[in-house]
């Protein structure tokens, strides 16, 4: 068998085994895309304004509203059977009581799309376009709202509280409420009402000439190559994960070290190159070089939109100012509660996504978007936990050695390097920012009124607890993913990490704790030790997993693992580097697998379809063959016994 077979049969291994497994969801997470052909209007053609910011309307967060949706049974099934094209149809909504006609309505979403499809359910995300058929039509001046359905946040509370953290930060961001959501006057679900990041979002925020925007994003299932999660030498991701989990990598290091499993296994499949358009790194001035730019914009683009950007990106990764291209201080409050928050499935993590890049007379800053991994919910104990479910007796904690837990860690991380598995090198925007004096200085003033002004003060705590009491009676009714015992969970992780969390980033910024990963690692003796926090219970990345549930993972688990590997992360990883090497040794495994339901759907499913036809065509290609032969046999003996060619 060749190297690269046997990298193919590792992989469909690992994807078998929990440990690969959990990055189906990371892989599927693109968000969705924005459409590069749509026309932008002026906002006196699209009638957009900024009343609907007014405290009196749907974005009043002190309360949950109501939107009804009235929509024919016709237009409901056809758009929730063709929820995966996305498609539009059109209806009437109350929102509160109000009653706007003739807008549009359609599924939004990817992976959890996806999902939502393959359990049967139709409780998806949606966008709400209020101009589709009527330019003229908005709601208060608002063009688009997005309803997210509060998937993969058993606290409900994530995206919510992040979007308010930005707003009283000054950030430019969305604004955003709880609303129940309802067809025809029935309650469906709760979900958070979302000021889309359109033009009506950009008249608020930049006036009416409001410039370009990008929503960048390195994902593609078409260049990743996983094959190299599963390569064994050393200093290689399986090597380093299989070190951390014998205890053995960081024997002779501080407790200041980091085990970053799920980081480990990202970082040999995101390359640099694939990464650099979207992590805003200058190629060339040769705007095809930044294609991925181009695919994500927002607003229709003319050619000096992208030569005007590509000389900001230039002038970021090569001048000596590279903030005369920055909107600092924009940028700096962003970044003060994006890393507060830690946020590991955006700019500062691998993926290079979930946020939107503005662009106005070549100066540049960023919108948040998407904050349902935060709170130092992107990780590998939290990933597992959720995919597997508490009661598969699969050990997600793996022995680290002298590292630093999870909870730890991410409590702790360091506010100057707040970069995952990277270095700060690899983020120039980011980079550019931390690395000078000055805007460092001005960074830690924007944290350090963060902490007085919403956490050190109570402020935040109230609002939480405010939130969970507004929110409790629709998990209670049914409208949400979530047992009532998993919000409470949920909502008291995310009240000890925000205490957790503030407490640290105060330590860092009086001195008594380290502020970057260097720094932490020789001087780990003060870090605060988080008691009675588990990041699980902030996570559901189950949810993401559309092919596999936890009882088919927990099978497969088994029939690979068996008695010959620990039933825990490091057996897992074992099995993966043995398999590897001993591929004949799968077929041990396959009288197993035929009878779990998943191999045994797929069998029924997708192969047996599949070989019927195949063989099908071989025995109509066989028919053809015999009659064609007997055809020719038949030409021949006509042709020996015609006189014509007899006397030839």
């Amino acid at each position: 068998m060749t190297k690269k077979q046997t990298r193919q049969t590792a992989g469909f291994i690992g994807i078998l085994l929990a440990v690969s497994s959990l990055l189906i969801p990371f892989h599927m997470m693109q968000q969705e895309k924005t459409n590069a052909a749509e026309v932008r209007k002026t906002a006196a053609e699209s009638a957009v304004s900024a009343d609907y910011a007014d405290e009196t309307t749907l974005f009043d967060s002190s309360r949950v509203h109501t939107i009804n949706l009235i929509i024919s049974e016709e237009n409901w099934n056809d758009m929730t059977s063709h929820a995966l094209e996305e498609k539009y149809v059109t209806c009437d909504a109350e929102i509160d009581g109000e009653l706007i006609r003739n807008i549009a309505i359609r599924p939004k979403g990817n992976s959890s799309l996806t999902s939502i499809k393959n359990q049967g359910s139709t409780h998806f995300s949606f966008k709400i376009e209020f101009d589709h058929n009527d330019p003229s039509v908005t709601y208060y001046g608002l063009d688009k709202l997005s309803l997210n359905n509060l998937g993969q946040d058993p606290s409900c509370m994530k995206d919510f509280l992040a979007y308010h953290l930005m707003n009283d930060m000054g950030v430019a961001a969305p604004l955003s409420s709880y609303t129940v959501l309802q067809l025809n006057d029935e309650d469906f679900g709760l979900y958070l009402a979302v000021e889309a990041v359109e033009d009506s979002f950009c008249f608020r925020n930049y006036g009416e000439d409001y410039g370009q925007l990008y929503k960048p994003d390195s994902f593609s299932m078409d260049t990743l190559d996983t094959s190299a999660m599963l390569d064994y030498s050393e200093g290689s991701s399986l090597w380093v994960n299989e070190q951390i989990m014998s205890g053995t990598y960081y024997a002779d290091a501080s407790s200041g070290d980091r085990a970053d499993i799920l980081g480990t296994m990202l970082s040999s499949v995101f390359t640099p190159e694939q990464t650099a358009a979207a992590a805003l790194k200058y190629i060339s001035d040769d705007v095809n070089d930044y294609q991925d730019l181009w695919d994500s914009s927002v607003f229709k683009l003319k050619d000096e939109d992208k030569t005007r950007l590509v000389q900001s990106i230039e002038t970021l990764n090569q001048s000596e100012n590279p903030q005369t291209v920055l909107d600092t201080d924009s940028l700096l409050r962003y970044f003060a509660v994006h890393n507060f928050v830690n946020n590991y499935d955006g700019y500062t993590s691998l993926f290079v996504h979930n946020f939107y890049l503005h662009e106005k007379d070549g100066i540049l800053s960023m919108i948040p978007w998407d904050y349902n991994l935060a709170f130092g919910s992107f990780n590998y104990e939290s990933a597992v936990s959720s995919v597997l479910g508490e009661d598969s007796g699969f050990d997600a904690v793996p022995d680290t050695g002298n590292a630093m837990d999870i909870s730890k860690s991410m409590i702790n991380y360091p506010i100057d390097t707040p970069v995952y598995s990277l270095s700060m090198e690899d983020r120039p925007l980011l980079n550019a920012l931390l690395s000078d004096a000055d805007t460092l200085k001005a960074y830690h003033e924007i944290l350090n009124k963060l902490l007085t002004d919403c956490f050190e003060n109570g402020r935040y705590d109230r609002l939480i607890k405010q939130t969970y009491e507004n929110i409790r009676p629709y998990v209670e009714q049914g409208l949400t993913f979530y047992e009532i015992n998993q919000f409470e969970k949920g909502s008291e992780a995310m009240q000890n990490y925000c205490h957790y969390r503030a407490e640290s980033v105060r330590g860092q910024l009086d001195g008594t704790i380290p502020s970057t990963t260097e720094g932490q690692q020789k001087d780990f003796q003060e870090l605060i030790e988080p008691e009675n926090l588990n990041l699980s219970d902030l996570a559901d990345f189950g949810a993401l997993v559309p092919l596999l549930d936890n009882q088919m993972i927990t099978d497969i688990l088994h029939i690979f693992l068996k008695e010959d590997f620990a039933y825990n992360t490091r057996g897992a990883v074992e099995a993966i580097h043995y398999y590897s090497k001993h591929p004949v040794k799968l077929m041990k495994c396959v009288p197993a697998l035929m009878k779990t339901d998943i191999i045994r759907n797929l069998v029924v499913q997708k192969l047996l379809p599949v070989l019927g036809a195949l063989t099908g065509i071989i025995v109509l290609m066989i028919i053809m063959l015999i009659r064609f032969r007997k055809k020719r046999s038949a030409d021949v003996i006509t042709i020996e016994n015609d006189p014509f060619f007899s006397e030839s």
